[in-house]
C-alpha cells in the first residue's frame, strides 16, 4: 500500500534539507565528542583502567543498547506523527542531557557521564527513523541517493569535528593543573545542542504518514511484525547487509582508538586518523550519490564491500606505522561510503511511505544489535590479541567479505514499486 504524498514546494524541500543537514551535523558532532572523549578517558585518560582492558568496547555497548531496545517504539512513532514534530521534541531533549554529561566530566563522575551518554543515545534512537524517513519526503525520488550522499558527507564532517575536538580536549584533561579544561566538554556539548534545536524548526510541515500506526507496548513486536511483512522481499538481505556494515565499522573504530601506544602517538594524533577516516567516508558517500544519479546502484555497494575486505586485511597484516594507518583508513573510509549510500537509499525507497519509519527503525535495531555484539565481543576477545590489536582488522576484513556475498542477493533498481 502506498502512503500519503506531500505537497512541499521545491523551495521548501531545499530549506528542509538544509535544516536537516545542520541538525544532523550538530547531533553527530555531539555524539562523537562524548563517545570519543569517554573512549580515550577509559583507555588511558582520567578514568583509565576503570572498565578494564578493552573498556572502550563497553562504552560503545552502552551507546548501542538504547537503539536495540527502543527502536521498536521509535519507528511507529515517526509513522504515526509528523516527523518534524518528533525531531523537534528529540532535539529539545538533547540540551539537558548534554549539560548532564558536562557535569559528569566536571565532577570526575564516570557513571554520571555514561548515564548521560545512554540517555543521549535514547534520544538519538527516536530521532533516527524520523531523520532518515523524512529524506524521501523532502527530496525528489530521483534525488534520494544524492541527498543521502550529502547527508552522509555532512555526518562524517561532523564525526571528524567531534573526534578532533575530543582528541584535543582529552589531551587537556590528561594534563596536570588543567582544571579549567573540565568545563569544556559541557560547554561544547550544550552549544552544539542549541544550534541543532534551532535548525530543526526550519523544516517544512510534514504530515503524518500513517495516523493509524499502532505503537505496541512491547517494542520487539514491531520488529517481528516488520520482519513478517518484509519476509521474502529484498529488504531482508538489505537490512542484514546494512547491519554487517555497522558491525565492521564498530570493530574498526574500537581498534583505532587503541592504536596510540602501538604507534607511540598522543590522542590528538589518533584523532587525525579518525578524521581522515571520516573525511574519506564523506568523499565516498558523495561520490556514490553522484554516480548513482536516479538509480540505486547495489553494484557500487558490492565493490565497496570487496574493497573494504582487502584494505582491512592489509591494515592488519602489514607492520603498522602512522603513515600506513592514515593511508589504510582513507581507503577504508572511501570504500565504506561507496558501500553505505546505495544500501541506505534502497532501505528508504523500497518500503511504502506508511511503513517506512517502522522498516528503518527495525533496520536500526538490527544494526545496533550487531554493533552491540561487536562491542561486547571486542571487550571479551581483546586480551587475546595482547600488544597487537591491529590483527582485529583482519577479522573485520573477513566480515566485510561476507557483506559482499550478501550484497550479491540484492538487486540494483531504477524504479520499483514499494513493498
Amino acid at each position: 500500500m502506498q502512503g500519503k504524498k506531500n505537497n512541499i514546494t521545491n523551495t521548501g524541500k531545499k530549506r528542509g534539507l538544509t535544516a536537516l543537514l545542520i541538525a544532523q551535523f550538530m547531533g553527530a558532532a555531539n555524539d562523537n565528542i562524548l563517545k570519543t572523549l569517554l573512549s580515550f578517558a577509559v583507555v588511558r585518560g582520567m578514568w583509565g583502567g576503570n572498565l578494564g582492558e578493552g573498556g572502550q568496547g563497553l562504552v560503545a555497548l552502552c551507546l548501542f543498547v538504547p537503539f536495540i531496545l527502543f527502536s521498536g517504539w521509535a519507528g511507529p512513532l515517526s509513522d504515526r506523527y509528523s516527523k518534524k514534530t518528533v525531531a523537534i521534541w528529540m532535539k529539545a531533549a538533547e540540551l539537558p542531557l548534554a549539560l548532564a554529561a558536562g557535569i559528569g566530566f566536571l565532577t570526575n563522575n564516570l557513571w554520571l557521564t555514561i548515564s548521560a551518554m545512554v540517555l543521549l543515545a535514547t534520544q538519538s534512537t527516536f530521532f533516527s527513523p524520523a531523520k532518515y524517513g523524512m529524506i524521501p519526503e523532502i527530496a525528489r525520488e530521483d534525488r534520494v541517493s544524492r541527498a543521502n550522499g550529502i547527508l552522509n558527507m555532512t555526518t562524517n564532517i561532523a564525526v571528524i569535528t567531534g573526534m578532533l575536538v575530543a582528541g584535543f580536549v582529552s589531551d587537556g584533561l590528561s594534563e596536570k593543573n588543567a582544571d579549567w579544561s573540565l568545563w569544556i566538554p559541557g560547554m561544547a556539548l550544550s552549544l552544539v545542542a542549541i544550534i541543532g534545536l534551532i535548525a530543526i524548526f526550519f523544516l517544512p510541515t510534514l504530515p503524518p504518514m500513517s495516523v493509524t500506526a499502532k505503537i505496541d507496548l512491547n517494542p520487539v513486536a514491531t520488529y517481528i511484525k516488520t520482519a513478517k511483512w518484509a519476509w521474502g522481499s529484498p529488504l531482508i538481505p538489505g537490512a542484514i547487509a546494512w547491519a554487517v556494515f555497522y558491525l565492521v565499522a564498530t570493530l574498526a573504530l574500537l581498534v583505532v582508538t587503541e592504536l596510540g601506544d602501538l604507534l607511540q602517538v598522543s590522542d590528538a594524533y589518533i584523532s587525525y586518523i579518525l578524521a581522515i577516516l571520516g573525511v574519506a567516508v564523506g568523499c565516498g558517500s558523495l561520490f556514490a550519490g553522484f554516480i548513482s544519479k536516479n538509480k540505486i546502484r547495489i553494484d557500487v555497494s558490492r565493490f565497496g564491500a570487496l574493497s573494504m575486505a582487502c584494505i582491512l586485511c592489509l591494515a592488519g597484516i602489514i607492520s603498522p606505522s602512522y603513515l600506513w594507518m592514515l593511508i589504510c583508513m582513507f581507503g577504508l573510509g572511501f570504500t565504506a561510503g561507496l558501500y553505505a549510500v546505495p544500501l541506505q537509499s534502497f532501505m528508504q525507497l523500497l518500503p511504502a511511505s506508511d511503513h517506512r519509519g517502522r522498516v528503518l527503525a527495525s533496520c536500526n535495531a538490527l544494526s545496533f544489535l550487531f554493533m552491540g555484539a561487536g562491542s561486547l565481543g571486542y571487550w571479551m576477545a581483546r586480551p587475546l590479541f595482547g600488544d597487537h590489536p591491529q590483527w582485529i582488522f583482519v577479522l573485520c576484513g573477513i566480515i566485510a567479505f561476507f557483506a559482499w556475498i550478501i550484497c550479491r542477493r540484492i538487486p540494483s533498481i531504477e524504479s520499483q514499486p514499494s513493498v
